[in-house]
């Protein structure tokens, strides 16, 4: 199993992430399969041994790397946030899907990557059900937030009351996965623009909700 929590907020956390970020540049550009985990440890300027203190297999290695990147977007998502304060669920639901486009500018580099490792996780039975259980819990944390929005927007009269609110949630969901699996291989039209847009009509179609009429200006920027 990987470092626990605690170990990886110690001293160790510098060591650690660089063997995260090399794992991903070693597999760029050689391909998962072929990733040696010496390989890595070398780029990552450690000894096997310490690679192996915090990952015990390859398989580990990955499962940890897929995480890694979803914690990642969680945090540039919830930085961007952060940086618009909103008042009242309608604010608060469209700086949300406006920091989607940050999500998309983390996750989307590293996509074709995940792809193959999600192979070589689903060869081990407890790497795949740690993964499997990470995503489940993920995925529906981020459908409850959306589905909690736009319910509290219709309550307010600012939304449409005749949509789904747990739709909504699922159609935002899919977009964004729509978007990651493109720009692993066509970044320029899975553009972070496209999504804003897509989503900004999704904002103003299917909610009936215009956000410049709210008074709080423009859509925040991705």
């Amino acid at each position: 199993m990987a470092a626990s929590d605690d170990d990886s907020k110690g001293p160790g956390d510098g060591k650690r992430r660089r063997i995260l970020e090399a794992a991903l540049e070693v597999s760029h550009e050689r391909g998962v399969h072929a990733a040696r985990m010496e390989e890595v440890a070398a780029r990552a300027q450690v000894s096997k041994g310490t690679l192996y203190r915090f990952f015990e297999s390859k398989e580990d290695l990955f499962l940890e790397m897929i995480i890694d990147s979803y914690q990642m977007a969680q945090r540039a998502r919830e930085a961007a946030e952060a940086a618009a304060p909103s008042i009242g669920p309608a604010e608060v639901l469209h700086q949300r899907l406006a920091s989607l486009a940050k999500v998309l500018d983390v996750v989307a580099p590293r996509a074709r990557v995940h792809y193959q490792a999600f192979g070589v996780v689903a060869d081990d039975a407890e790497a795949s059900e740690r993964l499997n259980e990470f995503l489940t819990d993920f995925h529906r944390a981020r459908h409850d937030g959306y589905e909690e929005l736009v319910r509290a927007g219709q309550l307010e009269g600012v939304f449409r009351s005749d949509v789904d609110p747990s739709t909504v949630s699922h159609t935002i969901g899919s977009l964004l996965a729509g978007f990651i699996y493109r720009a692993s291989f066509d970044p320029v039209a899975a553009s972070p623009e496209a999504l804003q847009r897509c989503l900004e009509m999704i904002f103003q179609e299917i909610l009936g909700f215009r956000h410049e009429a709210a008074g709080s200006g423009e859509p925040a920027e991705g």
